[in-house]
């Protein structure tokens, strides 16, 4: 991945300059769809076609909210090799969706933006 570098200055009480390199990924390597999805992951994008922000699970979550994604999934990959089932409300709760060996977006089974937890699993 290429990285881009910017320089942080920190000005010391002592009058003294300390620098430090942050990185952060180039817009390229931020576009890049279905990123880090790896064999026995179940992978959830914010957005449409595998964009935006991304958590990886190999066994679930309780809540998708510990991840920032809580009502924001708008596709998944299950990459597990198992069913994943996909709920509704955190803790598993509500209705379930289960997700087989697919990658795509998740309107098509009306479930953009409203799964908050998640766990491999069947139904």
């Amino acid at each position: 991945m290429s990285l881009r570098r910017s320089l942080l200055t920190i000005t010391a009480a002592a009058g003294l300059t300390m620098s430090a390199a942050l990185t952060a990924p180039t817009a390229s390597a931020a576009e890049t769809p279905w990123r880090n999805c790896e064999v026995g992951e179940f992978c959830v994008y914010e957005h449409d076609n595998g964009y935006g922000g991304a958590a990886y699970f190999r066994s679930g979550t309780n809540n998708l909210g510990d991840y920032r994604l809580n009502d924001k999934v708008s596709s998944v990959w299950n990459r597990t090799g198992r069913t994943v089932c996909t709920y509704l409300d955190t803790n598993k709760q509500g209705s379930t969706w289960p997700v087989g060996n697919w990658k795509g977006n998740t309107s098509q089974y009306n479930r953009n933006d409203n799964i908050s937890s998640l766990w491999v699993t069947a139904c």
